[in-house]
């Protein structure tokens, strides 16, 4: 927090409010380890512990918490809206779910593969690889028309060729395939067993 001119710590609680469901967070006692800066224009803040991921808070000051020299009081904050913000988005995109799912089988020679995501994602660079064993069936760029629904939770894959009947496949997809908005990377996937099925129909 800064100030208009150098302010003292004197008592009450600063509180910390999740904006979702007004629930507190965390009060702070303006006289704890965790205010510092006191003598000074500015004071830090340091809650006890990390914010969660893209998430809307807002702070109340006690109007005795802090004064001036000459012993003028700071106003306090008493609404949800004079100091709210806004937690950034840290959390990476997973894969929730796919089509072929892993370990599927009679899987049509004719399939798109699907990937659900946990959020909206942008295609970003980078290829996706279909496999089969150690052999290279074919590697799709994932900016090219093969790979569609960037900024969706879905991401389709359309290969050039069907798929090979009673044939065992898996995907390799580099980790900067996909971002999410804040710029999150899918981790993508680099082994034989994360996402594999086979064709059978």
């Amino acid at each position: 927090l800064t100030f208009s001119e150098a302010v003292d710590v004197e008592s009450g609680n600063i509180i910390l409010y999740k904006a979702s469901d007004n629930s507190v967070i965390e009060t702070i006692d303006v006289t704890s380890e965790q205010v510092t800066g006191t003598g000074t224009t500015q004071i830090i803040i340091n809650p006890s512990s990390d914010l969660d991921s893209s998430t809307e808070y807002y702070v109340q000051i006690d109007a005795t918490a802090f004064d001036d020299a000459a012993g003028n009081s700071y106003a306090g904050i008493s609404d949800t809206t004079t100091l709210s913000f806004t937690s950034v988005d840290f959390v990476n995109p997973t894969l929730i779910s796919s089509t072929p799912a892993d370990e599927a089988t009679d899987i049509a020679v004719d399939s798109d593969i699907v990937l659900t995501f946990s959020e909206n994602v942008d295609i970003e660079s980078g290829t996706i690889d279909i496999m089969v064993d150690s052999n290279l069936i074919e590697s799709i760029d994932v900016t090219g028309a093969q790979v569609t629904g960037t900024g969706t939770t879905q991401i389709t894959i359309n290969p050039t060729a069907d798929f090979i009947n009673n044939t065992d496949y898996h995907l390799i997809i580099d980790g900067n395939a996909f971002d999410d908005a804040a710029g999150n990377s899918y981790a993508g996937i680099s082994i034989d067993t994360t996402l594999n099925f086979t064709v059978t129909s």
